[in-house]
């Protein structure tokens, strides 16, 4: 029988369905519409048609088990980890300089947000395959190996005395990111602390030495836990991790992306760095959310699974997951909104808001909801999609700036463009029962 040789098609291909839905999916992802189910296999629609092979499926098989950690609230508190690090930079500035230090740090930043995107890709991919120690030393000594990158551009680059700011940098943020991947976010705040206490004794009393010397101390301690991190991590019997061409798949598009939202952030902070103190602070509100803005981005995954489960019909699956799109991004705009009104009032009481500053932390705000609807994107669109609307939002801000245009409002455009392109491919996309499988 035709519908026979369907159920055999199906199980090669998807051994362990979730539901009805999961199998209607793969059908139309294999050609066969309503139409196709109506002439060929006699069934009302394709979702009938899905109905009746997942009854008819064999059993036998065990599915995988996932073996990534769930999100917590915890995610949220990791911007403010991020941000505490870096108020010793006035003391690095002190000493390098102030354009030698900002070179040195978007030297450092850029190369490991783009080496640790694709490294946290490796680590989850082995984890989700039961890899859980190979995932953690592969993680530890790909950090090392960007580390090393960081500091011998910087050497090459800017000279040694930049290499060496870069090579600390460098190493507590891949040192974060381990520390993070295992969970260890007590570990890490108190890591943190002598680099706060570092930061907050300049901005006093300006005492260099005592503030560089509390900054290595966070250095050491931070790369000494991560280094610890996941050493009692075992992988499952029988795993066999992917190989590395795979593993170099699974980083590329990663990097790719990250490597396109590096640019078009550091594109305009890096120029107010040392500049008025509200254009400088600007990018903090993101900095402190981008632990919520992960935290949500995970959570709508996992709600994602719980309504495909609910619904009975693929449109109200796709309604549901809009909804909740909406909300999760709802949520992180109202999270950054919060810490930019803080800053705003902060500022405004102090005398040194002007309008360029409110304006730059307004676009801030709005490139952590773009982030938030990038990272959804990336694992609803394949590789290709996000990272070019990320690359034509930065062409038209360097594009608006070579023309004459003001940097600060053109990002603020940038941004708010970015978001509704955004938008606009996940609408096509984001209710598709295939990405939730």
């Amino acid at each position: 029988m035709i519908l026979d040789e369907l159920v055999e098609r199906v199980a090669s291909l998807l051994p362990d369905p979730v539901d009805e839905l999961q199998v209607a999916a793969l059908l139309e992802s294999q050609g066969i519409t309503d139409q196709v189910a109506v002439d060929r296999y006699g069934r009302a629609d394709v979702f009938a048609l899905g109905q009746e092979v997942f009854e008819r499926l064999p059993r036998g098989s065990v599915a995988v088990e996932d073996h990534s950690p769930g999100t917590t609230w915890l995610h949220a508190v990791r911007g403010p980890l991020y941000l505490v690090p870096t108020t010793v930079f006035p003391a690095v500035a002190a000493v390098l300089g102030g354009p030698a230090a900002v070179r040195a740090m978007v030297v450092a930043t850029a190369v490991s947000w783009v080496w640790g995107s694709g490294a946290s890709a490796v680590a989850h991919r082995l984890l989700s395959g039961g890899a859980a120690a190979t995932a953690a030393r592969s993680l530890r000594w790909l950090g090392a190996a960007g580390t090393a990158v960081a500091a011998t551009t910087a050497a090459a680059v800017l000279g040694w005395w930049s290499a060496l700011f870069v090579l600390a940098l460098a190493g507590l943020q891949f040192a974060i990111g381990v520390l993070l991947f295992h969970r260890e976010e007590v570990r890490l705040a108190v890591a943190v602390l002598p680099a706060g206490a570092g930061g907050v004794l300049f901005l006093v009393s300006e005492v260099v030495g005592i503030a560089l010397v509390l900054g290595g101390v966070t250095v050491l301690l931070a790369v000494g836990g991560a280094w610890r991190a996941g050493r009692a991590a075992r992988d499952s019997g029988g795993v066999r991790p992917p190989r590395a061409l795979t593993l170099l798949g699974t980083a590329l598009p990663s990097s790719v992306y990250a490597a396109l939202c590096a640019i078009l952030l550091l594109y305009t902070d890096s120029r107010y760095v040392l500049s008025a103190l509200d254009l400088a602070v600007a990018a903090a509100p993101l900095v402190l959310g981008m632990g919520v803005v992960e935290w949500r981005a995970h959570r709508f995954f996992e709600l994602a699974t719980q309504e495909l489960r609910r619904c009975a019909l693929p449109a109200d699956f796709h309604q549901a997951i809009w909804r909740g799109l909406l909300r999760e991004l709802g949520f992180c705009l109202t999270a950054l909104g919060a810490a930019a009104l803080v800053l705003l009032v902060a500022l405004r009481v102090s005398g040194v808001l002007t309008s360029p500053g409110a304006l730059l932390i307004d676009g801030h705000v709005l490139l952590g909801g773009a982030f938030f609807l990038g990272f959804v994107l990336v694992r609803t669109s394949g590789p290709l999609p996000a990272p070019l609307i990320v690359s034509a939002a930065l062409l038209g801000d360097v594009t608006a700036v070579a023309l004459g245009a003001d940097p600060v409002p053109a990002f603020l455009i940038t941004c708010t463009a970015l978001s509704i392109f955004l938008l606009v491919a996940l609408r096509g996309s984001v209710g598709q029962v295939r990405h939730y499988r």
